[in-house]
């Protein structure tokens, strides 16, 4: 069995329980995927998922849709993070066509650049001289995300919910 086939066949055996829970709670442990399908993250996807764990989000890595596997997927709300770096995403028609094909089996694609993944937190100082920590573009992105779709385990403020 190669490596897709191992990711398509872990989450067919999770596929009614994920279905069956609410979007906002994980259906099976959040790090399952690394032991029982051996999926393996790029750089981007790595740091990503760091920021996705952060941010309370649902979303579970490599997730098979229709014919594609999209980086994170919340199957039950139909959303979805790509990360794009520029070595796998250089024909922006054919990602176009690909959020279309999603779009049309009830998807919503988000992007983030590569850049973006990495890109780290800085501290700065607001206007009179109080320094804090300055969230970046991809962190602002998921946070959005949290606020406008249901699969965060984080309220609306960023607390976790009972």
């Amino acid at each position: 069995m190669n490596y897709w086939d191992r990711i398509r066949a872990h989450y067919k055996r999770h596929r009614a329980q994920i279905m069956a829970t609410p979007s906002d709670i994980w259906a099976i442990d959040p790090y399952a995927w690394e032991f029982e399908a051996g999926i393996r993250m790029t750089p981007i996807e790595a740091r990503l998922w760091h920021d996705i764990r952060q941010a309370g989000l649902v979303m579970y890595p490599q997730y098979p849709v229709s014919r594609f596997f999209v980086d994170y997927g919340n199957p039950v709300a139909k959303v979805a993070i790509e990360c794009d770096g520029a070595r796998w995403h250089q024909d922006k028609a054919k990602d176009a066509e690909r959020d279309e094909e999603l779009a049309e089996l009830g998807w919503r694609v988000f992007r983030i650049t590569g850049r973006q993944c990495h890109e780290a937190e800085r501290e700065v100082e607001d206007d009179e001289g109080r320094p804090y920590w300055q969230s970046t573009e991809a962190q602002d992105l998921l946070r959005e995300m949290r606020n406008v779709h249901p699969i965060s385990t984080l309220g609306r403020g960023g607390q976790r919910t009972t």
